[in-house]
């Protein structure tokens, strides 16, 4: 932990990353002492099985700016960020993904709207120009494309692009979505979002800019499948009332 209360909770989710993380965190690390505010990087292993979370443990002892938190076995991304989450005290909290494929300069980008009234701010790809918007192959530009098409005819959130690894939230705002999360992989950002506006919160998107790095635990007809049946359990849950009418507090 740091000496006083962080301003900034920043959450990573890793699965098998050992070889990213070498690099992953010293310059996060030097990203979070170059801001005027204290900050404090949580570092969620789920269910690893190389040397991700003997790594984590290392990087802890070194750094009071950083905890570790495991999930046994995995369960995927959307649970491993609501387990770190709920641990952040930052005043704000925000997440990406462990091969920094956004430039981590650009959080300060989010941390501005949330400044100026909003209460979570997301990335968009679809918002940047010029080659930040051509590092995705073809079939994962046309196969994200798609997805966003789908969700759009099944809950009509208005967002298109929701699967955007890059996002940030008052902490209050983040605990009360991931306490409310039932889906625990790829679909969550969906989930996510369908909640914030099903309690009228203010989301503010600012353009992503993404370099695609190799690598990537996605596997794109599995879980274009799996983010189906997502969206339909979401709609699901909604129509049995599964989820608050508005925010708790």
């Amino acid at each position: 932990m740091t000496a006083s209360p962080p301003e900034l909770t920043l959450v990573i989710p890793c699965y098998n990353e050992e070889v990213r993380l070498g690099s992953t965190i010293p310059e996060v690390l030097a990203y979070l002492a170059s801001r005027p505010d204290p900050a404090e990087l949580i570092l969620v292993d789920d269910g690893s099985q190389d040397g991700t979370h003997a790594l984590m443990e290392r990087w802890a002892s070194r750094s009071t700016s950083v905890r570790v938190a495991r999930l046994w076995p995995n369960q995927g991304k959307g649970a491993a960020l609501a387990r770190g989450v709920l641990l952040a005290e930052g005043r704000v909290v925000a997440f990406l993904d462990a091969d920094l494929s956004y430039p981590l300069e650009d959080i300060e980008r989010l941390l501005d709207a949330l400044r100026s009234g909003a209460d979570l701010a997301i990335g968009g790809r679809d918002l940047a120009t010029g080659s930040a918007r051509s590092s995705y192959s073809l079939g994962r530009r046309i196969t994200s494309q798609g997805f966003n098409k789908l969700v759009e005819w099944i809950l009509g959130l208005g967002i298109p692009d929701t699967q955007c690894g890059f996002k940030a939230f008052h902490r209050q705002v983040a605990q009360a979505l991931f306490s409310h999360l039932t889906i625990s992989r790829f679909g969550f950002d969906v989930e996510i979002l369908y909640l914030a506006l099903r309690w009228g919160l203010i989301i503010e998107r600012i353009p992503a800019r993404m370099t695609h790095r190799p690598g990537s635990s996605v596997r794109l007809f599995q879980d274009s499948l799996q983010m189906l049946r997502d969206m339909l359990r979401i709609r699901r849950n909604a129509r049995l009332g599964r989820y608050p009418e508005q925010m708790p507090r």
